[in-house]
């Protein structure tokens, strides 16, 4: 039973595995109809027509793209050609510098080469011509002036004229750091030869320097100034009447308390520029000038206020004749007569004061001499002579105002940048006198003092050139007559173009 019981079961299940493949298999059998292959084939075609046209435009490009990299490879190739053409012209070219380095350091350098950097001669411009060391130094510079001359006054004798007034070569150095030297020469107007200055001097104290040769005497704040600096084309009547100039002889000077206080004192011949003594006596000529402010910080109030004095004494013989006393247009008001000769003392002195602030300064002076020992024919007379002078300048521009240097413009003048360069305005009244001892006696002709009013236009177009335009009025205390001509004042106006370097 059991064994049939398992026969019916598989012959049961060997059945239904018959029946489901009978089933099956007539569906699968079932194939795509004839429209069905043809529109699948359509679609195969017309994907294999994309992609090939996808593939010829990839092929284009790819083509294009080597074109271009084998142009682009052509032209590195080129570059690099004469980058590599130019390297071997800079290579030989370097080596035949080097070469040419070599032979001249040989030939001409080696003295040079064996000097170390800071001993070496340095050339420079820096308002002048320097050439420098480590211990000496040289500087050439110069000044030049060119002046006319009007007289407003119809009846004046002198005529209008065009002058040089000043021309001068200045020559500097240092010799081992502790010695300073002059040659200062006037190339026109000099009968005693050209020398202005030439000294020697020892400065390695500034508080005490000594200076020997022909020097400037230190008298008077006007006269000290180089004509350069003045503010008016000449300078005051007392001024050039009774100061010392140049002069042969020795000479201290310095400053203390922290250049605070300025002096200078000296022993000199008392016969003038480029002239011998003619007597044993000497002359003795000091000044000091005291800044008690000086070190205050700039813009202080009291910074630029200074004053000070001068005093002179000597005994000479000299002739006088001749000589005279001038206005600023060289009018002579007081002249002595021939024969009238110094043969004795002569002493001197003079109280000054400056002040400056900025673009403003003021400056005054008080100067009186007296001549003893005045000889003519065998007699004697005494000659005293004193006067002062008040000067005020303001710049106009702005810019601050030295004493003793050039105003240097903010801006130099040049019309296309709109720089007029600087503009000063300047207004001085003087008077000067003597007494009448000569002029009574015959000794001297002309009036016993003057009196002038001077106007003063400045402009600095730039740091080395200045033009100036003065008007003087002046009048005399009684009338003065020359060549022919009486004259009771004086109307002049002068200019002036300067320039230095």
């Amino acid at each position: 039973m059991g064994s049939k019981g398992v026969s019916r079961h598989a012959a049961a299940a060997l059945l239904g595995l018959l029946l489901t493949a009978a089933m099956v298999l007539p569906a699968a059998a079932v194939g795509p109809t004839r429209e069905d292959l043809l529109r699948r084939i359509e679609r195969l075609e017309s994907l294999l027509r994309d992609n090939q046209r996808r593939m010829n435009a990839y092929d284009k490009e790819l083509s294009e793209l080597r074109g271009q990299v084998g142009a682009q490879q052509q032209q590195l190739q080129d570059q690099e050609s004469r980058t590599a053409q130019k390297i071997g012209e800079a290579i030989k070219g370097q080596e035949h510098a080097e070469v040419v380095k070599d032979i001249v350091k040989r030939v001409s350098l080696s003295d040079v080469e064996q000097t170390p950097e800071e001993n070496r001669l340095r050339t420079i411009y820096d308002d002048g011509f320097y050439l420098k060391g480590p211990d000496d130094q040289l500087r050439i510079g110069g000044w030049f002036q060119f002046d006319s001359r009007w007289h407003l006054n119809d009846r004046h004798p002198d005529s209008d004229t065009f002058l040089i007034r000043r021309a001068r070569l200045d020559i500097r150095g240092v010799l081992e750091n502790d010695f300073a030297y002059r040659l200062y020469a006037t190339l026109i107007g000099e009968r005693n030869g050209i020398l202005q200055e030439g000294w020697l001097e020892y400065r390695k104290y500034p508080e005490f320097r000594v200076r020997l040769g022909q020097v400037f005497e230190p008298f008077s704040l006007e006269a000290v100034y180089s004509a350069r600096w003045t503010w008016f084309m000449e300078r005051a009547m007392i001024v050039n009447a009774i100061s010392p100039q140049e002069d042969i002889g020795v000479m201290l000077l310095g400053k203390l308390w922290d250049g605070r206080l300025e002096y200078g004192l000296g022993v000199f011949n008392g016969q003038g520029r480029n002239t011998s003594a003619t007597v044993d006596d000497k002359d003795f000529t000091a000044r000091v000038a005291l800044t008690p402010w000086a070190q205050t910080p700039k813009g202080d109030a009291l910074r630029g206020l200074s004053f000070g004095g001068s005093f002179g004494t000597g005994n000479n013989e000299k002739s006088l004749a001749g000589n005279s006393f001038q206005t600023q247009g060289f009018t002579s008001w007081y002249e002595f007569a021939s024969g009238v000769s110094q043969d004795g003392g002569l002493t001197r002195w003079g109280l000054e004061a400056q002040y400056l602030l900025g673009p403003f300064s003021v400056q005054g002076e008080y100067l009186r001499a007296r001549y003893d020992d005045l000889k003519r024919a065998g007699s004697s007379a005494g000659l005293e002579v004193d006067g002062y002078y008040l000067s005020l300048a303001w710049v106009l521009t702005g810019e601050d105002a030295p004493g003793d240097a050039a105003i240097k413009p903010r801006r130099d003048f040049n019309p296309s940048t709109g720089g007029w360069g600087a503009w000063q305005a300047a207004l001085r009244y003087q008077s000067m006198s003597t007494n009448q001892e000569l002029l009574d006696r015959g000794w001297a002709s002309g009036s016993d003092g003057a009196r002038s009013v001077t106007l003063g236009l400045n402009w600095f177009p730039n740091r080395h050139i200045r033009l100036q335009f003065n008007y003087d009025h002046a009048w005399f205390n009684q009338e003065v007559t020359r060549n022919g001509v009486t004259l009771d004042e004086e109307d002049v106006f002068t200019t002036r173009v300067l320039f230095d370097f």
